[in-house]
């Protein structure tokens, strides 16, 4: 493994377990029989909301390196390829899935959810990353002028104005219930997240180990405390609560934008020294990774659907940790046996 970006492996093996485990609480959530297990359930999924933005920053860091040349037959002959082809495929098989395990519809209406699934968004919940990719490979040529050739304090400027706009007006907004009339035409986090990855990757941007570490944990406490505080209000005061709830929804999030930049600032930070057992596992989440993320969620479908497992009867919290174990187990086989597919090893 190259030692240059042996944190990036690292960041991206804890982002793939971090999903999988977000994914996880939030499904098993259906089962909560009290309002402590939901809080519970809630405030981990909560707590791993960094994962995605951190996913987004991996690739503003290799992306988005000047030195790394993106060609027009590179964009268009692999990565927006795989992508549309990944899109495509794995739309098909959840609808199959549902098709043949809980919907039973007939393969008619399987094909018209097919393409639904693919034109209008209307799939499982997990696939809007796919759509975001595909959207950030389109302007990665502009992304890469940006990247290349703006000076340091022009970025920092560039994700100033991001934030601000992206994050800070529409928490302003949550909080106040007033609409601000200032806006920017993209209006979209992810750029930030890409441009954050990449200036703090190439140290136009340097912050302390320790910092970043304690920023993290002080963000996990704000998550736990706020997703608690919803809950407790819910009966009460349900507008403040729906409030919090909405805002602990979004990746534009301040607080999530704030352990997003912990979470990769600290790892960034770490010896590049290889630790042999931890790296080779974590290599082998970040080799898999995408597959991974596409199949977690039907595993996850099948035990909390299918099999209709209630883990609150069969030990709570600890059997969720234990499905999310099992979940992601599972999906890292599938995906390393799909590899040793010649034409499925280039979608995942």
């Amino acid at each position: 493994m190259n030692n240059k970006i042996l944190y990036l492996s690292r960041l991206k093996a804890l982002a793939c377990i971090a999903v999988t485990v977000l994914h996880t609480f939030l499904a098993a959530n259906i089962y909560s029989a009290s309002l402590n297990a939901q809080c519970t359930m809630m405030s981990v999924r909560n707590c791993m909301m960094w994962a995605v933005p951190c996913f987004v920053m991996v690739s503003g860091a290799l992306l988005l390196d000047r030195n790394r040349i993106l060609t027009p037959k590179k964009l268009f002959g692999k990565y927006i390829p795989r992508m549309a082809i990944a899109l495509i495929v794995f739309s098909f098989l959840f609808s199959v899935f549902d098709m043949l395990l809980l919907i039973h519809s007939s393969f008619t209406d399987t094909i018209k959810d097919t393409l639904s699934d693919i034109f209008l968004g209307t799939g499982w919940m997990h696939m809007w990353y796919i759509y975001l990719l595909l959207g950030i490979y389109a302007l990665l040529p502009i992304y890469k002028i940006i990247s290349c050739n703006a000076k340091p304090n022009e970025l920092k400027y560039l994700l100033l104005v991001y934030f601000v706009f992206l994050s800070a007006i529409p928490f302003i907004e949550n909080v106040s219930g007033k609409k601000l009339p200032f806006y920017i035409c993209v209006f979209s986090i992810y750029p930030f997240y890409l441009f954050l990855g990449h200036v703090l990757h190439t140290g136009i941007i340097k912050l302390p180990k320790n910092a970043c570490g304690l920023m993290f944990l002080i963000c996990m406490g704000i998550i736990v405390m706020l997703t608690s505080y919803s809950f407790s209000i819910s009966e009460n005061a349900p507008e403040t609560s729906n409030k919090i709830t909405s805002l602990l929804n979004v990746y534009a999030f301040p607080v999530y934008v704030a352990s997003s930049i912990g979470a990769f600032g600290y790892l960034r930070k770490t010896k590049n020294k290889p630790v042999p057992v931890l790296d080779t596992i974590a290599a082998e989440l970040d080799n898999c990774s995408l597959g991974i993320f596409l199949i977690h969620m039907a595993v996850d479908r099948y035990i909390f659907l299918v099999l209709k497992f209630n883990p609150f009867e069969h030990g709570g919290t600890i059997a969720v940790i234990g499905i999310c174990i099992v979940t992601l187990v599972i999906s890292y086989v599938i995906t390393r046996l799909l590899k040793l597919v010649p034409y499925a090893k280039k979608i995942i």
